[in-house]
């Protein structure tokens, strides 16, 4: 039997343990990051710095959250009854998830720069990339989903890992016409810089989702062995 098989039995064995619990809030609280980045982000084309401020606090606090799930989650995984291997395979995906989120916070210091240097974005830059954040929002609750399913039967799981590359390809689409539009705006080089680190950053964030989904169809793939 596979390790990676092995890991998928274990999830079903161990439904409601710790790291089965914890995986899922580990997933909800990086959610909890990029839906605050996407507040952010449409708090400041409506030209409300002081809520996209706020939304970045709060921003902060679910990534150290999800810093600290995460170090309980690997903790659990390193005591439980896996192999070496599997240990090192399911710690590799829960980093990975949590990456996300500090692709989220990354995004949200640079809207911070942003407001500090009074760098301008003009209203309809700051849509375009908001049309990026609002489509990585489903990606995450779709990945979450996925990992909710794990141990179960796959029908549903492959439907949600679907579902996540398809929005990685939606977010794909709009990264390229985000970081057009900024090349083509009035902005000063300081504002199209910061633009455009805010752009890959959410553009990251997609293309993790995309690799945590990865990580789980090997896993189902495995299982199938």
């Amino acid at each position: 039997m596979s390790d990676k098989k092995g890991i998928m039995i274990w999830f079903s064995k161990r439904k409601e343990d710790s790291v089965r619990k914890g995986s899922r809030s580990h997933g909800l609280v990086v959610q909890d990051a990029v839906t605050e980045l996407d507040l952010t982000i449409t708090a400041m084309g409506n030209g409300d710095t002081v809520s996209a401020m706020k939304c970045i606090e709060r921003l902060t606090i679910a990534e150290k959250e999800a810093d600290r799930i995460e170090d309980r989650l690997c903790a659990d995984v390193s005591g439980g009854e896996l192999s070496v291997q599997e240990r090192e395979d399911l710690i590799h995906f829960i980093r990975k998830m949590d990456q996300i989120a500090n692709w989220c916070k990354e995004g949200g210091i640079h809207v911070q720069l942003l407001k500090e240097t009074n760098a301008l974005v003009p209203d309809y830059i700051w849509k375009e990339i908001g049309k990026m954040s609002a489509e990585l929002i489903p990606a995450v609750r779709y990945l979450v989903k996925a990992v909710e399913n794990m141990g179960n039967p796959t029908t549903e799981t492959l439907r949600n890992i679907e579902a996540v590359y398809d929005q990685e390809k939606i977010v794909d689409g709009l990264y390229f016409s985000c970081i057009k539009q900024v090349h083509l705006s009035p902005m000063d080089p300081k504002a199209v810089m910061l633009a455009r680190e805010l752009i890959f950053t959410l553009e990251m964030a997609a293309d993790t989702c995309k690799n945590c989904a990865d990580t789980i169809s090997i896993m189902l793939s495995a299982r199938r062995i």
